[in-house]
């Protein structure tokens, strides 16, 4: 059986162009590397010191950076040729993986942590400009498709990733894992290098804008697609964090027992998948009032899983939950590309980055208090709560198509 027989033709399209394969594929090894040095890690600091407590510290120390990461990215993403930064925030994550490296040989989990956490912000510049130069090497009506591949990747990379760095923690230790984490980075760099922008106007305009967070920040809040976009997201991650916090608890009340957690992300990976892969092979084009939809079905099935009784019933209605989730991204993703003009791209980005990252964090934060007086079914129907409510946001906000800004074709 042929590829062609096998891939859509829309998901096809876009991985004509070159300079797009070479993104996606880019990403997509980088991400790998990325799970991989998370996965070893995490098992190197609870061999080492038996303590969830070190586990957490480790996590916190990767997810809050990020959220500065974003703010960087805003600042430098538009003002820069975006390829440049690319590949320079892939070398620098390099870097710091290299410090995380010699923190292991070194038995020192200071160090460690200190490198993982500059990793974290360093990777988010290179996140916002991957997501930026997407419309800048595919063709506008191939948006949805290339935008479905790009985060097909990333789940993919995810999974391939956590499982990679389990057998090479078995193998050869963390530090074997690190050492594949930096050759990840060169693949993708050698990739990223020979990406070619053809929209040299959108790349000098990049070159001149200024105004950083702030200015981004500023432009969202003057179209309102956009604040309703990069809001009604933030809500959706607000939900997710909230729910994903709880998923232990829930799980082992299910009697998946200790390996429930990672039955339900897999459950939920796997139909992230479908459902970004299923957008871009189905939609021609794409609609932000269409996250009502998304929210909407999320939240349902959420509800539905919150009360669902039974593991296998739970596990399949995260998956579809899943399915839900990835064609909002795709939705989300694809919107900001349409009604934001190119050279506000990263900034865009940037912001949104930020605010999402702050609201998961939020969740997590907040999961112990809301554990304190609700059962993982209640906390989870909250969460289910807060995407209706993002839902009715979009559908009170957006009731007719809202123009796009014009754009060259590339």
């Amino acid at each position: 059986m042929t590829a062609s027989a096998v891939v859509p033709e829309r998901l096809r399209r876009p991985l004509r162009s070159p300079s797009f394969r070479r993104l996606a594929v880019g990403k997509g090894i980088s991400y790998l590397g990325d799970w991989l040095m998370v996965a070893v890690l995490v098992g190197w600091v609870y061999e080492s010191t038996s303590s969830v407590a070190e586990v957490a510290t480790l996590m916190a120390i990767r997810l809050v950076p990020p959220i500065v990461g974003g703010g960087l990215a805003a600042s430098l993403v538009d003002r820069l040729p975006r390829r440049r930064v690319l590949v320079w925030s892939e070398i620098a994550c390099a870097a710091t993986v290299a410090g995380a490296f010699g923190g292991v040989v070194l038995g020192s989990r200071p160090i460690v942590f200190a490198f993982v956490g500059l990793c974290g912000l360093v990777g988010m510049i290179s996140t916002v400009a991957g997501n930026a130069l997407v419309p800048m090497v595919v063709e506008p009506d191939e948006l949805p498709a290339a935008n479905a591949i790009h985060a097909v990747g990333q789940e993919a990379a995810m999974a391939l990733g956590a499982l990679a760095g389990g057998l090479m923690l078995a193998a050869g230790g963390a530090g074997a894992g690190l050492l594949a984490n930096l050759a990840s980075y060169a693949v993708a760099v050698l990739f990223f290098v020979r990406i070619r922008v053809d929209d040299e106007q959108t790349e000098r305009k990049a070159s001149a804008a200024r105004g950083g967070f702030v200015g981004g920040l500023r432009y969202v809040l003057a179209h309102s697609t956009l604040i309703v976009v990069v809001g009604s997201f933030a809500l959706g991650t607000l939900a997710t964090g909230l729910a994903n916090a709880m998923l232990p608890g829930f799980t082992k009340g299910l009697g998946l027992g200790a390996s429930g957690y990672g039955f339900a992300l897999a459950a939920l990976a796997a139909g992230m998948i479908a459902g970004e892969a299923l957008t871009g092979a189905v939609a021609s084009r794409v609609d932000a009032r269409w996250l009502a939809l998304g929210l909407g079905a999320m939240g349902c099935l959420f509800l539905a899983f919150a009360w669902s009784g039974s593991a296998l019933a739970a596990l399949a209605l995260l998956a579809a939950f899943g399915v839900a989730n990835g064609f909002t991204e795709v939705v989300m993703t694809t919107s900001i590309h349409q009604h934001a003009e190119r050279e506000y791209h990263g900034r865009v980005f940037g912001v949104g980055s930020t605010l999402w990252r702050t609201t998961m964090l939020g969740a997590v934060v907040a999961a112990p208090l809301v554990n304190a007086v609700a059962s993982p079914s209640e906390a989870i129907t909250i969460a289910a709560g807060v995407l209706f409510l993002g839902a009715i946001a979009v559908q009170a906000s957006l009731r007719h198509a809202a123009p796009r800004p014009a754009t060259a074709a590339v």
